[in-house]
């Protein structure tokens, strides 16, 4: 996959667009690209922020609607109008799903896993307590420059305590670089209009993934869209939040006969 684009753009038949997770890239979807290029058109993309793409140009403001305004722009200079699926994980699903209410007629179908659209949680939800305590925790470590703080209470928050301290030397500044933008993410998220009620707009075979073993958060958010998506099926999956990246081969299986279905 070439690493200096800020698209992967290859192969042959219906577009299937993949969003990644936050602190990611178009490289996690590695995997599946090859698993999907003898039957389809594979667009992954770098959201704002990550991989090759710039930060956002207002950052002050930045909104998932910022977003998912890009992503559209960058689709259209790929295949135009052309029908296609898409395929988020994590903040690349919440944006899926904002894309989809906005471009409905444009997707064929949606694929999900545990999508972070944490404003779907009612104010007193425990899912968006947790949230709202961990983002404070990273927002107080970057008001006092402690990157690595920040970068470290994410990190272990969604693949586990200790995740961090175990990475090397190398990895860790390349990842700290990239807190300031996931602090932008859960802004984006956490202050998004659209509700539950909203996504009931989305009539369009979609799949969702979740695992038994991620956050609380997460299972709440899959909760309340298994209630609002009127064509949505549902599986669960070993690996946590980070399956997609972690345990591909047990979660591609699932995109790929999602997709030959659709």
């Amino acid at each position: 996959m070439p690493s200096e684009q800020i698209i992967f753009e290859r192969g042959q038949g219906v577009p299937v667009v993949l969003l990644h997770s936050s602190m990611s890239s178009k490289e996690q979807w590695k995997r599946l690209c090859e698993s999907l290029l003898p039957r389809f058109r594979v667009i992954a993309i770098d959201l704002y922020g990550y991989g090759n793409s710039t930060f956002p140009p207002t950052p002050d403001t930045f909104t998932l609607g910022d977003e998912t305004a890009r992503i559209e722009r960058l689709i259209q200079a790929c295949i135009g109008d052309q029908p296609f699926h898409l395929i988020g994980h994590s903040y690349g699903g919440a944006t899926a799903l904002r894309y989809t209410y906005d471009h409905q007629n444009s997707i064929l179908s949606l694929g999900l896993y545990e999508p972070v659209a944490f404003h779907l949680l009612e104010p007193d939800d425990p899912g968006l307590v947790i949230i709202q305590e961990i983002f404070t925790q990273i927002s107080a470590h970057l008001t006092e420059n402690k990157v690595s703080a920040a970068a470290e209470d994410f990190i272990d928050f969604w693949s586990g305590v200790g995740t961090y301290a175990g990475l090397t030397p190398e990895r860790k500044p390349f990842l700290d670089k990239l807190i300031h933008k996931v602090a932008l993410d859960f802004l984006a998220l956490l202050h998004e209009p659209l509700t539950a009620e909203s996504y009931q707009a989305i009539n369009l075979p979609a799949c969702l993934l979740r695992s038994k073993e991620s956050p609380l958060p997460t299972r709440r958010v899959a909760e309340v869209l298994e209630k609002n998506l009127p064509q949505i099926e549902a599986h669960w999956v070993k690996g946590g939040h980070m399956a997609p990246i972690t345990n591909a081969d047990e979660v591609n299986p699932y995109w790929i006969n999602f997709l030959n279905h659709h």
